[in-house]
Order: C-alpha cells, then sequence, then structure tokens
C-alpha cells in the first residue's frame, strides 16, 4: 500500500523519510605498494559515457546531413564579421556656482568639475579636481549613471551626445553646470561627427581660492653668498672652538662678586658664546649658557673681536662687561700659537675668594625602601628630577633573555629543610628575581617568593651582575641566604658563550690554570682509573666533578665547565681531558 505525500496531511505517521541522496565526492585513486595510482574505471560508468557519446554523435551527424555540411573539415571562425565596438569617452570641463550664506567675504563659490560622457550606453559621471584643506566633500560627485535631460521635448529622455558643448549649460540633478572647455579628443571626435565646436571660454576665478593660494604660497627668499672664503672657513675649521677662561669683576655692585665663565670662539663663523662656571651653593639660577651665539663688536670701532684679541692677561668688553682672561686649554694653546704667534701662556692666579665656598659635595641619604632607588635617588639632585636613563640598544638585544640558577637556603630552619628555588636573572634590565618550586605537602606557595627588582650585592655593594651568579656560590638577596646548585642549559651556554665576561665558564683559562698544577696529574689520574676499573675512559660525570675540586682545587662552576666540555654520551671522557693536559 503506497501512501500519497501530496494528498494526506503532514502528521506523524503519514509521511514517509525520502532517502537524501549521497554528495560524497568519489575516490579517484588509490595506494597500490606505497604508491599512489589512478583507480580503473567502473564498467558501468563506462556503459552509460559511451551510450551519451553516441548519441550526441548521431545528433550532430543527422544536423550535418540537413545542412550538408562536412564534418570532417576543421571548424575556422569568420573573423572579418566580428565587429569590435568602439568605446570613446568625452570630457568636457565645466563649472558651477555654489551659494554661500553665512560668511563676510563671499556670497558664492566656484566649483571646477569635469563631465565624462560615455558613447558606449550614454552614461555620465561627474567629478571635481580634489583641493588640499578644501573643507567640502570632494571628488566624484555623480556617479556614473543615465541622466534624465529636464529641459527636453519629450519628459523622460536622456542626455546624449549632442546635448554637451562648450558654452552650453547643463541641468544635472537640478546644478547648472556650464561647460567651457574640453580635451583633445573631444573635440577630434564632435569634429569627426560633424559637430560645430564654439570657441573656448575662460572660467571665471574664484575669490575665496584665489586668497588661499595667496596665504598658503611659501615666502621664498633668495641668497647667493658669492663670497667662497665661508665655505673654506666651514671645510677647515668645522667642530674647532678655542676655549679662553675668563672672570668678571663685580664686586662694585651690592651683593657682588667675581664671577668666572668660560668664553667659546667659533672658528667656522668668529662668532663668541659665553658660559657661566656656577659654584656649589650660589644661589644663581642653572642657566649656563650667559650669552648665545653672537659676533661682538669692539667698543668705538667697526670691527669684530677675532681670535688674535683673545688672549691671557687681555681684557675684553662684552657690553659693558669686563671680561678679563686668565687661562685657555691645551688646544687653544697649540693652535694660537700655529696660526697667529707665540704667546705667553702662563696662567693668572684669580681664585681669592674660592676659600668663600665650600666645594665638598654633600653625601646622598641612605635609601629608605621606598619605590625604585635610582629614582629616589633624583631628588637629592634636583627639585625637577628626570626618570632614570635606560639602556635601550641593551633591552632589545637581550629581550626576553634570562639565566636561571637552582639554589636552596645555605643555613635552613628544620621547617625550611628541602625548600628549592629558581633565581631569576634577567639581562635585558640586570632585575633579579626569585621563585620557589612546587613541592607537595610543603605548608609552603609555591611561585613568586622575591618580586623582580634590581638588587645590590652586599659583597660589592653595587648591583647584582650576571658573573656574580655561578654554581656553588652564595649570594645575599633580601636578607636571604642561598647558595647556588645548579643552572639551566641557556645559562650554561650563554657564559660559555661570552666567556670574556663570566670567567667561571672561561675553559681556555681553566686549562691553563690546571697545567700549572702538573704535579697533580698522576694523582688526578689514579682518581679518574679507580672510578673507572676496565679502562674504557669513560665514568659518571658527577664523579668527575667531585674529583677535578678536590684533586686539582677547582670551584664547582668551573669543574661543571670542564665536564660540560667532554662529556658524552656514554660519560665523561677522562683520556681526552688527560692527553689535553699533557
Amino acid at each position: 500500500m503506497s501512501i500519497s505525500t501530496s494528498t494526506n496531511p503532514f502528521f506523524p505517521g503519514y509521511t514517509t523519510q525520502q532517502k537524501k541522496p549521497s554528495l560524497l565526492k568519489g575516490q579517484q585513486f588509490k595506494v597500490v605498494s606505497g604508491l599512489m595510482h589512478a583507480k580503473a574505471p567502473d564498467s558501468r560508468i563506462l556503459d552509460i559515457q559511451i551510450d551519451e557519446t553516441r548519441r550526441r554523435l548521431e545528433a550532430i551527424q543527422n544536423v550535418s546531413r540537413q545542412l550538408d555540411i562536412d564534418t570532417s573539415l576543421p571548424y575556422t571562425p569568420d573573423y572579418d564579421e566580428i565587429k569590435v565596438p568602439e568605446i570613446i569617452v568625452l570630457r568636457f570641463y565645466a563649472y558651477f556656482q555654489q551659494s554661500i550664506v553665512e560668511s563676510n567675504e563671499e556670497t558664492f563659490r566656484v566649483r571646477y568639475v569635469r563631465i565624462y560622457y560615455y558613447t558606449e550606453d550614454d552614461t555620465i559621471m561627474i567629478e571635481e579636481h580634489k583641493e588640499r584643506n578644501a573643507g567640502m566633500d570632494q571628488g566624484v560627485l555623480l556617479r556614473r549613471m543615465r541622466v534624465l535631460n529636464p529641459n527636453a521635448e519629450v519628459y523622460g529622455t536622456n542626455y546624449n551626445m549632442l546635448d554637451f558643448n562648450i558654452g552650453k549649460d547643463v541641468d544635472i540633478c537640478s546644478v547648472i553646470y556650464h561647460i567651457y572647455d574640453m580635451d583633445d579628443l573631444t573635440k577630434k571626435f564632435l569634429a569627426c561627427n560633424n559637430i560645430d565646436i564654439p570657441t573656448t571660454e575662460h572660467p571665471p576665478d574664484d575669490l575665496y581660492t584665489c586668497k588661499r593660494r595667496l596665504t598658503e604660497r611659501p615666502i621664498r627668499v633668495t641668497y647667493i653668498d658669492t663670497d667662497k672664503t665661508h665655505l673654506r672657513d666651514f671645510l677647515d675649521y668645522d667642530g674647532k672652538v678655542l676655549r679662553f677662561y675668563s672672570v668678571w669683576d663685580d664686586s662694585n655692585a651690592i651683593f657682588g662678586e667675581k664671577r668666572k665663565f668660560v668664553i667659546h670662539f667659533f672658528l667656522v663663523d668668529k662668532t663668541i658664546e659665553i658660559v657661566q662656571v656656577l659654584p656649589v651653593n650660589s644661589g644663581r639660577d642653572p642657566v649656563s649658557r650667559f650669552l648665545m651665539k653672537t659676533k661682538i663688536q669692539k667698543p668705538g670701532q667697526a670691527d669684530f673681536y677675532g681670535a688674535a684679541d683673545l688672549y691671557i692677561g687681555q681684557t675684553i668688553d662684552v657690553f659693558g662687561r669686563k671680561f678679563f682672561i686668565y687661562d685657555a686649554d691645551e688646544f687653544t694653546k697649540q693652535w694660537v700659537d700655529e696660526n697667529i704667534g707665540q704667546r705667553d701662556w702662563r696662567p693668572i692666579n684669580v681664585d681669592d675668594r674660592d676659600n668663600y665656598y665650600d666645594s665638598r659635595t654633600a653625601a646622598p641619604p641612605p635609601y629608605n625602601g621606598w619605590g625604585d632607588e635610582e629614582d629616589s635617588l633624583g631628588y637629592c639632585y634636583s627639585l625637577h628630577p628626570v626618570p632614570p636613563r635606560k639602556d635601550i640598544k641593551k633591552l632589545l638585544d637581550n629581550q626576553g633573555e634570562i639565566l636561571r640558577f637552582a639554589a636552596k637556603f645555605i643555613k635552613p630552619t628544620p621547617q625550611d629543610v628541602g625548600r628549592e628555588f629558581v633565581i631569576a636573572y634577567y639581562l635585558a634590565d640586570d632585575c633579579v628575581a626569585v621563585f620557589e618550586k612546587p613541592r607537595r605537602n610543603s605548608g609552603f606557595r609555591e611561585g613568586k617568593f622575591i618580586q623582580k627588582s634590581k638588587v645590590k650585592n652586599p659583597k660589592t655593594g653595587t648591583y647584582f651582575k650576571p658573573a656574580d651568579f655561578r654554581v656553588g656560590e652564595i649570594v645575599a638577596i633580601n636578607c636571604y641566604s642561598f647558595i647556588i646548585t645548579n643552572a639551566d642549559e641557556f645559562a650554561f651556554r650563554t657564559m660559555e658563550a661570552h666567556a670574556d665576561d663570566y670567567p667561571q665558564s672561561d675553559l681556555f683559562d681553566i686549562v691553563n690554570n690546571m697545567k700549572k698544577q702538573k704535579q697533580k696529574f698522576p694523582q688526578l689520574k689514579r682518581m679518574f682509573e679507580r672510578s673507572d676499573p676496565d679502562l674504557h675512559g669513560y665514568i659518571p660525570p658527577q664523579d668527575a666533578e667531585e674529583k677535578l675540586i678536590s684533586v686539582m682545587g677547582l670551584q664547582r662552576h668551573e669543574a661543571i665547565t670542564v665536564v660540560r666540555r667532554w662529556a658524552e654520551e656514554k660519560g665523561f671522557d677522562y683520556f681526552s681531558l688527560l692527553s689535553c693536559l699533557n
């Protein structure tokens, strides 16, 4: 009994589930002896394809017989009948006036556009030239489309080619565009179609745009220096400065004193700069430049001060102030003697009031533990401190590089026995952090033990350096004393690659120091052979470290460096070490 799905209601039991067609893509290849081969087609599929091909060939032959076509000849299309339509775009230059209602400077603005007419489908596109800081939307004003001509006799007629010409007004979307010119291609095309072309018009100037162009136009001042002496001086004296030490005696004024200055004479342009030297606790503003770089005219003369006018014992007048020169630097003395003439360069003592000033510098107060020590120290030197400078190159070169060392307490209390730590040294900023390894039922939380910060080494009084961390070394961090027991592979490789900065990993120096103790070689050999009765040449690395420490007196890290050099899968190759020492 069959159930009709078109007449029965859509209720349970009245419908049947139709099986969905399989949309899986067929497998075309198979693997034979490890190689991919194409599957042989199914015989049923081949029969179907052969039948379809036979029916198509029979249909083609029947049509060929009816049309009297010889199917044995190849088909060659007639290319002369194919005509490619010529696509030409006509470009017209036009403008329209935009009303400006909220401006005291103008009532309208002239905007220049380009109208493109496509002859293939009578479509139009209007584009405006973009200007800098125009303050309005520019670019494509009308996208390519067919536009109705509202002035046509028959309403609904689109604009065509005959509606565009010089001197015509085109109403598009309630905006009247006046055409004043066209490009050369458009003129040639219209002339070929027997269309008269009026004379090109001159568009009106936009007053607002003209004003803006005048204000935005850069002012160029051309100066031609015909004197080649300045170029010669620049090539010979660039970077060469004469330095003279002078004093200005202002003792006659109220609260006056003798003030010291440094006079810089620039040989490249014959200018003078005066810099004041402030003593400790002078009470004056810390402005180093007393006179900016300029030429100083001699009093009562038209000449300027030159290098020959400056020497020890000379007094120069600078805007009413008398500067007495009492000394000069070595470069100044040598240059003047070679280029101007010999001078008496014996310095003059003018430090008669230096005893009134305390030249001692106050020691900074001890660190109180608040904030960063370097940042807090900046407030001791200035009321407006600047952040400490960071070595950017070091940060970029060593970003993400961390030396990790395994450590434990040197004298643990009963509850601290068995606690293990990892000391991390960050090469990018020389910071140190301590982490505790997890241990079951220890009662201590694993993870961060000492926060990352710059820590001072109590032994040296300076911040910890990478060379301060070595296996077997005792380090004190925040009143906790740790002994370093091991390091990770990256730390060992980094220290061995930069042996100049890590003496404990300098294999060359370690071996040379061992060679100086030749009297201990026989004992070292016996100790190695005692751990290797069969004389295979290999012993466990831990035994080799202990024997090098006990016999040769090496430090733990130095012994690890030697063992790492001659360690193999079988163990430590002590034959190679002894042959190297001998």
